[in-house]
């Protein structure tokens, strides 16, 4: 069973380190100025179920969802795909995994799917399941 993200995840881990590490020429504003419900359905996309049964069953399915919906909710003014990428890291974390890859090549995949046609939904989770898995390796 997964242990998914909650809200104080993101605020006290995820914001914190992209506003002190990823900031670059571009701030990301107060946690407070988020918009209300978004990235709380945000972190609930993972765990959506029916009659029990979880929609996305494998853990590089909910990291896939999470980190798409994420970036595509863009639930802050500014900084989504910075804290998605760090999210994601922390949400695998939990899980006892991370991916092996670079910051960049990470940052790459959050730019292609922010400007990813959202009917191509279910073919952009199609590939990031298959990065995160391919790329998934034990963090302990």
């Amino acid at each position: 069973m997964s242990k998914f993200l909650i809200l104080e995840h993101v605020r006290k881990i995820c914001y914190e380190y992209a506003k002190s590490h990823l900031t670059y020429d571009e701030p990301i504003p107060s946690f407070d100025t988020r918009f209300p419900g978004k990235l709380e359905g945000c972190l609930q996309a993972p765990q959506q179920s029916h009659e029990g049964m979880l929609f996305y069953k494998t853990l590089p399915e909910q990291a896939a969802v999470l980190f798409y919906e994420m970036i595509k909710i863009h639930p802050f003014l500014n900084g989504n795909k910075r804290i998605a990428m760090v999210s994601l890291m922390t949400f695998l974390s939990l899980n006892g995994k991370w991916i092996h890859t670079s910051w960049r090549t990470l940052y790459d995949i959050a730019i292609t799917v922010a400007s990813s046609d959202p009917r191509n939904r279910e073919g952009v989770l199609k590939l990031l399941k298959e990065f995160i898995k391919n790329n998934l390796i034990d963090s302990k």
